[in-house]
Parts: structure tokens; C-alpha cells; sequence
């Protein structure tokens, strides 16, 4: 089954890609991952998983963290606004924002936008649920569940949760999180 995996030292490595587009300015997006489940791997360790959820994903994480595992239940984790971004809120679920690398999953209500605006930090996103329009440099990329998207620093980005239902994806930034308003 595909499977994606993080090793300690690298953000991704996938294991199974259906197809595979590097844009201009350096924007890669892919399609039809559809993994099982979503493991993390770091120091030799591997985490037992749950029992599976209706509609939900299996898998605990495991991160980088001491002879520790890290775990964050969507339905019940700690859900803040997003910064700079109204009516999105985001699950912080591993490293440190405001230092260095971090991951999170983001949510946004069906049919709500968001402006565009850019990070100093390149993002990779994995789509959870929904189908999240992203435009990066004015071009649109349609994110769904098990879908990849990579822009550089500083990229501009925009878009909208589609209508009918909310979408989440899952984000990470190399280096601490920072948004600026783009135009």
C-alpha cells in the first residue's frame, strides 16, 4: 500500500505517485496519493496504530521528541484561529513555529477564501479533506485528500475551500512560520 513516511532528517519521502508536475517558479504538485494510512518514523521507533475511525485516517505520529511519541486527535485537539487568515484555524502539531521547522493542520469552512499573502518559509502541503483551490503565482491547483503541494519561499498564494464540505491539509515549513499580506 503507498504509504508516506518522514525519516528525522527529511520532510517526505513518498512512496507511491501516480503523477507528478513541476511547474514554473519551482511549484510541484501531484495527485492520486491516496495513502492508507500516514506514518512518521524518527530514531528507529515506530508507533502502534489506533483502531480506524469511520472516515478517518489511522496512524499515530512520531516525532522527533525524546523517547516520546506525539499524537493530536482532530476532533478534540486544540484548534486556534489562524493568523492573518479568518476562518481558518489551525492544530500546531509538531516543532516550534516561532524558531524553526514546523508542522500543522489547517481547516477552513466550505466555500471560504483566503487572501493572498506568502511565508518566508517554502511549504509542503498534503491534503486531508475537501478540495482546497490553491493558487500559487496566479496559476490554480485543486488540492484533495492525499494530494502534494510544494511552493518556494516567498511564493504568493491564494485560494478557496470549495463548497459542500470543509477542507484540511496538513503543512510544513522549513523554517519559522511567518505570513505577509501579498496584493
Amino acid at each position: 500500500m503507498p504509504s508516506l513516511r518522514r525519516a528525522a532528517s527529511a520532510p517526505f519521502v513518498v512512496a507511491a505517485v501516480a503523477t507528478i508536475v513541476v511547474g514554473v517558479g519551482g511549484v510541484a504538485a501531484f495527485g492520486a496519493v491516496r495513502p492508507a494510512a500516514l506514518a512518521a518514523t524518527a530514531a528507529g521507533h515506530h508507533a502502534a496504530s489506533r483502531p480506524l475511525r469511520p472516515g478517518r485516517a489511522t496512524g499515530t505520529v512520531v516525532a522527533g521528541v525524546v523517547g516520546g511519541v506525539v499524537f493530536h486527535d482532530a476532533d478534540t485537539g486544540r484548534w486556534i484561529p489562524c493568523v492573518g487568515l479568518p476562518g481558518c484555524a489551525t492544530l500546531h502539531a509538531y516543532g516550534n513555529p516561532a524558531t524553526g521547522h514546523s508542522e500543522a493542520v489547517f481547516r477552513f469552512k466550505a466555500g471560504t477564501p483566503f487572501a493572498p499573502h506568502y511565508h518566508t518559509s517554502p511549504e509542503h502541503v498534503v491534503g486531508i479533506a475537501g478540495i482546497m483551490e490553491w493558487r500559487v503565482g496566479g496559476v490554480p491547483h485543486y488540492l484533495g485528500p492525499g494530494d502534494f503541494l510544494y511552493y518556494p519561499s516567498k511564493a504568493v498564494h491564494s485560494g478557496r475551500c470549495s463548497p459542500g464540505a470543509d477542507c484540511m491539509f496538513y503543512v510544513y515549513d522549513d523554517l519559522p512560520y511567518d505570513i505577509h499580506p501579498a496584493r
